[in-house]
C-alpha cells in the first residue's frame, strides 16, 4: 500500500472516489474535503492530503490536519495533535482488509511526526457508522468523553503524558 501526495494528475480520480449510498451521510465528498484542505492550508495550517493505492489502483483518500482548532466547540485533543480528518475507502473496494491496512498505515506515519510532535491522534465518526467505529477501536483508538458538534470523539496515545482526557 502506498500513499501519494494528491496533484493534478491524480485529482479527478480522487474526486470520483466514492462511498457506498448508505455511507454518503456518514463522510463528506472528496471535493469538500479537498476544498476544506485547500482553506485551511491557506490559513496557515498543517494539512496533508493523500490518494490511497493498492498495487497501483486508486482505493482510497486520506486527509490529516496538526494542531487545528480554529473553530467553535473544537475538541480540546486537537491542540498539539493530529487528526485524521478524512478516510474513506472507494465503494468498489471495500470488505477487502484495505480499510485497516490503511489506517495502520496511517498510524505510522502520523507516529514519525511529520508536521509536528503530538502525543495524541484523534478522530471523529457520526454515531451510527458502526463500520468506522469498529475499524477504529480495533485500531486502539478509544473515546474521550468529548464531542465534535454531533460526531463522537476517539484518541489514540502515542506515548506520554496523558492530558487530554
Amino acid at each position: 500500500m502506498e500513499f501519494k501526495k494528491i496533484t493534478n494528475k491524480n485529482l479527478w480520480d480522487v474526486v470520483n472516489l466514492q462511498v457506498k449510498a448508505n455511507q454518503k451521510t456518514y463522510v463528506a465528498t472528496n471535493t469538500v474535503s479537498l476544498l476544506e484542505a485547500y482553506a485551511t492550508q491557506n490559513e496557515n495550517e498543517r494539512v496533508e492530503t493523500f490518494a490511497v493505492y493498492e498495487k497501483d489502483i486508486l482505493v482510497g483518500f486520506i486527509m490529516i490536519n496538526f494542531n487545528v482548532f480554529n473553530w467553535d466547540g473544537a475538541p480540546k485533543v486537537a491542540r498539539n495533535n493530529y487528526c485524521i480528518w478524512r478516510f474513506m475507502i472507494d465503494q468498489r473496494y471495500q470488505g477487502k482488509g484495505l480499510g485497516k491496512k490503511a489506517l495502520n498505515k496511517l498510524i505510522d506515519y502520523i507516529r514519525a511526526k511529520p508536521l509536528g510532535e503530538a502525543k495524541k491522534i484523534y478522530l471523529s465518526y457520526v454515531p451510527g457508522n458502526e463500520w468506522a467505529e469498529k475499524l477504529y477501536k480495533e485500531a486502539g483508538f478509544v473515546p474521550n468523553g468529548e464531542k465534535d458538534e454531533e460526531e463522537i470523539v476517539l484518541v489514540l496515545d502515542l506515548g506520554g503524558e496523558n492530558n487530554d482526557r
